[in-house]
C-alpha cells in the first residue's frame, strides 16, 4: 500500500517541520520512492508503491492537462472500463492512464460528484486550486484509510493516525473513549481513534476543507430494504458467479506476480480456482499453512484437492510452531493501535514465503464469511415469499438434525414471529439493551456510546458488511503488509458484489442447514465436490491454546502486573479466573480474545506513551 500526507493551513504556508514529521512516520509505506509538492496553502506528499501496471513510474502528487488540481491516491480503481465509457474516452487512453489520472479526468467532468462513480479500494486527497478546496475521501466500503485532525487554522490529513498525531507538535494523548470501545469489541463513535483529536474519515464520505472551515457529506449508501425475490437457485448462482468472477479478474491487474493465500475453506479455494482458470496457461501459485501435529487445524485434504483439479503450484508452509505470542517482543510495533491479529506469526510466515517467490500481490478469501450472515432470516424469507413447501422441507431438516424442542427455540422461528407482529400490528422493532460484555469495568461501560444493537437481522447483516468494524478489520493488516512489501486484495470486498448480496433473500445464503448456499451452487463444476460440500469449519483455537501454553510464563507476568493499564478497562478477577481455568480447543468466540487484547494493548501503550 502507498500512503500520503497533506497539510492545509488557512492563514499561512504550511509549516515544513510539521509536514516532515508527518511524512517521517509513513516511510515504511513507500518502497518505490517519495515525492512532495506545495501549492498555495497546501503541502502534499506521497510514498509510492506501484501495484498496477498503469502507475509504474508515476510520481504523485499528480496533475494532468494543466488543470488546477492535484491528487495523492492510495489504492486502485476496479471499474476502469465503466468509468472510461462514462467519460467517452477511447480504449487506448484507458491503457495509458493511471488510476489517479483517471480520477482527475472524472473530477474535471463531474467535480465532487465523481466519487459516486468510482468502484475500488482507495483513499485520496485532491486539492482544487481554483476553488481553494481540499477534498479528502475514501472508498464506499472503507477498505483504505484516511485520518485527519484540526488545530486552529491547520488541518492535517494522512493515511495513518500516528502520522496525523505528529501534526499537533505536543505529546500524544490516549483517547479513553476509543480504548473502551476497543475492549468492548465495538467501533469507536464519530471516527475517534486511539489518539485524542485524531479522527478517521467514515467510508463513502467526502471531507471538504476550505478557507471557511470544513464539512463532510456522504456520497454513497446502499439501501438495505431492497430485496430480490422469485428467481431460481440457478439464476441467483449465475448472477453471483458473474460478479465474483469480475471481482477476481480486476484484482489480478498487477505488474507484480499474483498469488493466492489459500486455506481449505470455500471462500479462498473459490478465489484460487477462478484465478487459476483466468491466468491459464500460466500456473497459479497458492500459499497455505499446514500442520503436522495440530491435526484439527490442518486442511491439506482440501488444499490438495483444489491443487489437483486446477494444476496449481501449491506452497504448503508448516506452521505448528507459528503460535500466537511467539517471540512477540521481536515484532515490529504498530504505533497506530494495538495488534489486532493474534495469528501474526502465522501470516508473517506466509508473507515471507510470498516475497521469496517474487509475489507482490496476494488474493485472499478474507471476509467471505461476512456475506452469508443470514442464519436467522431464511425461514421468514421463505414464508413471506409464499414458498411454503420449501419452508416445510427445510424446517423438517432442522428438526431431524437438532430436535423439535431446540428447533422451536431457534432464532429463525423468533424472526418469523417478529415479522408477523410487525406486518399485522404496524409496530416497529423495539431495540434490546446494548450488549455489555461481562469482562468490562464500570469505567469502560460509562465510556461506551449509547447506540443500541440493531434489532432487525436485515440491518445487522447490512452493518456486518458495511460497518466501521469490518472496515477496520480490512485495513488493520496494512502496517504489517507494508513491512513485507506486499499488497493484499480481497475479492469478497467488492462493492458490486456486496450490493448484490444485500438484496438476496436469506435462504440463498443459508439453506438446508448449511451456510454459503449460493456460493456452493455457483462453484458447481469449479470446485472439487469434497470442497464444495464440506460443512465442518476448521478452527485455529488449538494453535491459539498452544500459544497460551508455550508462552505462559511471560504472559503471566503481564496478567499479574498490578500496574497494568488494562486493569482500568477489564475486570482483573474475570481475566484471571479465565486465565486459570484455561481455554478448551472447542471454545471459539469473543471471550477467547480478551487476554490477547489486554496483552496487545499493554505492549502498544508502553511503546507509544512511555516515550512521551
Amino acid at each position: 500500500m502507498s500512503a500520503f500526507a497533506v497539510l492545509f493551513d488557512r492563514s499561512s504556508e504550511p509549516d515544513p517541520q510539521v509536514f516532515n514529521a508527518m511524512m517521517g512516520r509513513l516511510r515504511h509505506r513507500g518502497p518505490d520512492g517519495c515525492d512532495t509538492a506545495s501549492t498555495a496553502n497546501v503541502t502534499m506528499g506521497h510514498f509510492h508503491f506501484w501495484t498496477t501496471p498503469e502507475e509504474i513510474g508515476e510520481h504523485q502528487p499528480l496533475s494532468v492537462n494543466s488543470w488546477p488540481f492535484k491528487i495523492v491516491l492510495d489504492g486502485r480503481i476496479d471499474n476502469r472500463q465503466e468509468l472510461l465509457d462514462r467519460l467517452s474516452m477511447p480504449l487506448d487512453a484507458g491503457r495509458i492512464l493511471s488510476d489517479a489520472a483517471l480520477i482527475l479526468h472524472a473530477y474535471a467532468r463531474w467535480g465532487g460528484d465523481c466519487f459516486k462513480y468510482l468502484v475500488g479500494e482507495y483513499a485520496l486527497a485532491l486539492f482544487d486550486e481554483q476553488l481553494g478546496e481540499l477534498l479528502v475521501t475514501r472508498d464506499a466500503l472503507g477498505d483504505r484509510t484516511v485520518f485527519y485532525s484540526v488545530h486552529g487554522t491547520r488541518v492535517a490529513v494522512a493515511s495513518e493516525p500516528w502520522a496525523v498525531a505528529a501534526a499537533d507538535g505536543l505529546p500524544v494523548q490516549m483517547n479513553d473513549v476509543a480504548v473502551a470501545h476497543y475492549f468492548a469489541l465495538r467501533a469507536s463513535p464519530n471516527g475517534q481513534t486511539m489518539f485524542k483529536h485524531v479522527y478517521e474519515l467514515s467510508p463513502a464520505t467526502i471531507l471538504v476543507i476550505n478557507a471557511g472551515g470544513e464539512y463532510s457529506r456522504q456520497y454513497w449508501q446502499a439501501d438495505p430494504t431492497v430485496r430480490s425475490s422469485g428467481k431460481s437457485d440457478v439464476d441467483y448462482a449465475e448472477e453471483f458467479l458473474s460478479l465474483l468472477e469480475q471481482s477476481v479478474r480486476c484484482r489480478l491487474r498487477s505488474p507484480l506476480p499474483v498469488g493466492v493465500m489459500m486455506s481449505g475453506g470455500l471462500d479462498s479455494t473459490s478465489v484460487a480456482a477462478m484465478a487459476a482458470g483466468m491466468i491459464a496457461p500460466e500456473t497459479l501459485t497458492t500459499l497455505s499453512y499446514v500442520f503436522d501435529e495440530l491435526k484439527d487445524c490442518d486442511e491439506r485434504i482440501y488444499i490438495d484437492a483444489v491443487k489437483e483439479r486446477w494444476s496449481i503450484r501449491s506452497i504448503q508452509i508448516l506452521c505448528d510452531d507459528a503460535w500466537p505470542y511467539r517471540e512477540w517482543e521481536k515484532w515490529t510495533p504498530n504505533p497506530n493501535d494495538p495488534a489486532a491479529n493474534p495469528y501474526y506469526s502465522l501470516h508473517d510466515r506466509v508473507y515471507e514465503h510470498a516475497r521469496a517467490e517474487g509475489i507482490g500481490v496476494l488474493l485472499t478469501g478474507s471476509f467471505g464469511d461476512h456475506l452469508y450472515n443470514a442464519a436467522s432470516e431464511w425461514l421468514a424469507d421463505l414464508v413471506f415469499e409464499g414458498r411454503w413447501l420449501d419452508a416445510c422441507r427445510q424446517l423438517n431438516i432442522q428438526i431431524r438434525s437438532k430436535g423439535f424442542s431446540r428447533t422451536l427455540r431457534a432464532v429463525y422461528i423468533r424472526d418469523v414471529a417478529r415479522r408477523v407482529v410487525r406486518k399485522f400490528s404496524g409496530l416497529q422493532n423495539s431495540h434490546p439493551a446494548s450488549f455489555s460484555p461481562a469482562w468490562l469495568t464500570d469505567h469502560t461501560k460509562e465510556l461506551l456510546s449509547s447506540k443500541d444493537d440493531l434489532a432487525d437481522p436485515v440491518l445487522e447483516r447490512y452493518d456486518i458488511l458495511l460497518g466501521s468494524l469490518t472496515a477496520y478489520s480490512c485495513s488493520h493488516e496494512f502496517f504489517n503488509l507494508s513491512h513485507s512489501g506486499l499488497e493484499i486484495r480481497s475479492p469478497y470486498r467488492d462493492r458490486r458484489l456486496i450490493e448484490y448480496v444485500i438484496t438476496l433473500p436469506a435462504y440463498q445464503l443459508y439453506s438446508r442447514g448449511r451456510h454459503k448456499h449460493i456460493l456452493r451452487n455457483a462453484m458447481k463444476d469449479i470446485l472439487p465436490e469434497s470442497v464444495r460440500n464440506r460443512t465442518q469449519p476448521t478452527s485455529m483455537i488449538p494453535l491459539f491454546v498452544r500459544g497460551l501454553e508455550r508462552e505462559k510464563d511471560s504472559l503471566q507476568l503481564r496478567a499479574l502486573d498490578p500496574d497494568a493499564v488494562w486493569r482500568k478497562y477489564i475486570k482483573a478477577d474475570w481475566l484471571l479466573t479465565h486465565w486459570n481455568t484455561g481455554l478448551e480447543p472447542d471454545q471459539d468466540g469473543p471471550e477467547a480474545m480478551v487476554f490477547w487484547m489486554c496483552s496487545a494493548f499493554e505492549a502498544w501503550q508502553k511503546s507509544i506513551f512511555s516515550s512521551n
